[in-house]
């Protein structure tokens, strides 16, 4: 990436965004809820559409001698109306199969109250079976319900961390690296300066929305996971999404800026339609190995 790219449209705020975001709680919470019980046609997608991304990276910034590092992504499972816990629970057993050092999950656990966890605990806590641990950053659906403390104590209850404008300092073989997280762009209380007071720049950054990419390169992060814009949810074939939720125009995928790589998940879950046309649901296994030497 550039840095340049813009969309003339800023998808974080304005008209657009509210009446968006009023749309989907609407629908989440008061229409989709009452007929899922008889139609979860979401439950019925994700088992056939899911899908495993799988990616190779040796970020400039990364620690010279860290041995090689698994990491599961997932991201945007918002648990809730359009999800069944068994279909959830199927897809993270088979992914705690690939035996991940490390599961990152970048936000948007439900969609649109803590309680919409309650059902998924019990599935969800195979994540944290990984050896370096399951880690969690908040969302911008995380938030609807102004209780995210609640979220936070749920995940805690099953193993799952919170990492809320703060890093760790993790040790992976006999070297250490740092891993952080960032309050959501839109409806938290992002803070670079509490992120970086203790350990410095992360080598490795859990922020749910990837429009934050540019100011983790200039503050030295190495490498950013996120998730956010469901890969457009629904997009026509060989097209754009037609709902862009990135300012910067970063979709999926992996990209670079400077010294610092992005990964963007198309994310697990779906909102507003319970349903994904073009954009496939799917998890990322990042294989993380240290730059080569010049």
């Amino acid at each position: 990436m550039s840095g340049k790219e813009r969309r003339w449209l800023d998808p974080n705020k304005g008209l657009f965004k509210l009446s968006e975001r009023a749309i989907d709680r609407l629908a989440s919470r008061y229409i989709f809820p009452h007929i899922m019980g008889i139609w979860s046609p979401y439950s019925w997608l994700l088992p056939r559409r899911f899908s495993l991304a799988e990616t190779s990276l040796s970020p400039p910034r990364w620690p010279g001698n860290l041995r090689r590092l698994r990491v599961l992504l997932l991201t945007d499972i918002h648990t809730g109306p359009f999800l069944r816990p068994e279909v959830l629970s199927a897809i993270v057993s088979a992914l705690m199969e690939l035996r991940p050092d490390l599961v990152a999950i970048a936000g948007d656990i439900v969609t649109g109250y803590p309680s919409d966890l309650d059902n998924f605990l019990a599935g969800l806590t195979d994540l944290s079976h990984a050896p370096l641990g399951a880690w969690y950053c908040f969302g911008n659906h995380d938030y609807f319900s102004g209780e995210p403390e609640e979220i936070r104590e749920r995940l805690q209850s099953i193993g799952i961390s919170t990492l809320r404008n703060r890093s760790v300092a993790l040790t992976h073989g006999e070297t250490k690296f740092v891993l952080g997280g960032i309050d959501d762009r839109i409806l938290g209380a992002p803070d670079w300066d509490q992120l970086l007071e203790d350990n410095g720049p992360p080598h490795l950054l859990l922020a749910h929305n990837p429009d934050f990419f540019y100011e983790a390169e200039a503050r030295g992060v190495a490498l950013v996971f996120s998730g956010h814009t469901h890969g457009g949810q629904i997009r026509l074939r060989e097209g754009p999404p037609i709902v862009r939720q990135s300012r910067f125009c970063l979709d999926e995928g992996a990209y670079a800026h400077g010294s610092c790589l992005l990964v963007v998940s198309r994310g697990l879950g779906a909102v507003g339609l319970p349903w994904r046309i073009g954009a496939d649901p799917e998890a990322v296994l990042i294989q993380i190995d240290p730059p080569t030497p010049d």
